[in-house]
């Protein structure tokens, strides 16, 4: 089967809805289909300015010399076709059998393309009213598209817009060949924490940091690590270290150096972090998000409290930091659980999809 990916543009560092929807590309080539990733540098059609032009012309050629033609940050199956176009225009995307908008500013132009590039399906991995007006993206879920939603609580959502028949619900999964326990959870520094941090607001970094000041006042044992893609922020107290930009392997390091992982976003699709520190042995401190609710229940395999909420964090984390026998109950629990989301899992049932609407 010929399947196209539609990306809202290229980048040379992690963005969490790319890698899953790259890991759907490289395990379906496997599989035997022909599989393309198509990134346009905009999305419309338009009448743009000389200097516009040359860039339309040098965005190819810039992601050859410069990255080699490959994603930088995560190892794609070679006989995956990332292609780098100027736009969305019919005559760049190549025929297919299926085509997937994948963010909700590629619904449209992705929904206009002819039938000839194939049954047209929609990957929602968000409500991304944080990343554009609230009015296009809830159109774009009434838009006719087969919609593959990663969560639980976006398939209710579908339905709450009178989604019914065309929705099918794939939770996302994870690589446990990468993301794996090699440091056992009861050898552990239990003071030791880590979390993500990131500049939108949404994903709570200040209120993870706020949570870990105030831990660091009661219990001086602890220890934190965060990583992310921008520059250590000011707000970043001197006794945490920061890590930018970690590759793979630095990252499950990180996550296997840590006996808590914390997550205070405000809301998330699905909690790809936290599912992969909870696959490499963390005991999960998390907000209610949704994204987390698949696998994250309270008192059982994470802890949970209110969004918005730092004081609420601080005393679920300085629960785990003081009682150990709980930290590891927690932390063993979550791994079982999350190790339930495997990709063959995800892809067999993407591929029932795609045989059934194709």
């Amino acid at each position: 089967m010929r399947i196209t990916f539609v990306l809202p543009g290229f980048s040379g560092h992690p963005i969490g809805g790319f890698k899953i929807v790259y890991e759907y590309a490289s395990r379906l080539q496997a599989r035997g289909h022909q599989v393309t990733v198509v990134h346009p540098r905009r999305l419309e059609k338009g009448n743009f300015g000389v200097v516009d032009q040359i860039k339309r012309i040098l965005w190819p050629l810039k992601f050859r010399l410069k990255y080699g033609g490959r994603v930088p940050w995560l190892e794609v199956h070679r006989g995956v076709r990332l292609l780098l176009i100027p736009d969305l225009d019919e005559t760049l995307v190549p025929d297919g059998d299926a085509i997937f908008a994948t963010a909700w500013q590629t619904a449209p132009p992705v929904m206009r393309l002819p039938r000839t590039k194939g049954a047209k399906f929609y990957l929602i991995q968000h409500y991304e009213t944080w990343a554009g007006p609230k009015d296009k993206v809830d159109a774009t879920w009434r838009m006719p598209f087969h919609k593959i939603v990663i969560a639980k609580w976006l398939y209710d959502l579908g339905v709450r817009f009178g989604e019914t028949s065309r929705m099918t619900y794939i939770p996302n999964a994870l690589d446990f060949d990468v993301f794996h326990v090699t440091l056992p959870i009861h050898q552990r520094d239990r003071f030791h924490v880590a979390m993500l941090y990131h500049e939108a607001e949404w994903k709570g970094s200040h209120d993870g940091i706020t949570a870990l000041t105030a831990v660091k006042h009661n219990i001086p044992q602890l220890r934190a690590t965060l990583f992310g893609v921008p520059e250590r922020g000011s707000n970043i107290p001197e006794w945490v270290e920061y890590v930018r930009e970690p590759s793979r392997e630095q990252l499950v390091q990180i996550y296997n150096h840590a006996s808590v992982f914390l997550q205070p976003s405000w809301t998330e699709g699905w909690g790809l972090t936290g599912a992969e520190a909870m696959a490499c042995g963390c005991a999960l401190v998390s907000t209610e998000n949704q994204g987390v609710m698949d696998f994250a229940e309270h008192e059982k395999t994470a802890l949970l409290s209110p969004v918005r909420n730092p004081q609420a964090l601080a005393d679920s984390l300085t629960r785990l930091l003081a009682d150990d026998e709980l930290r590891r109950e927690i932390a063993y629990a979550g791994n079982r659980r999350i190790r339930e989301f495997t990709w063959d899992r995800a892809v067999d049932s993407l591929e029932n999809v795609l045989k059934r609407e194709c």
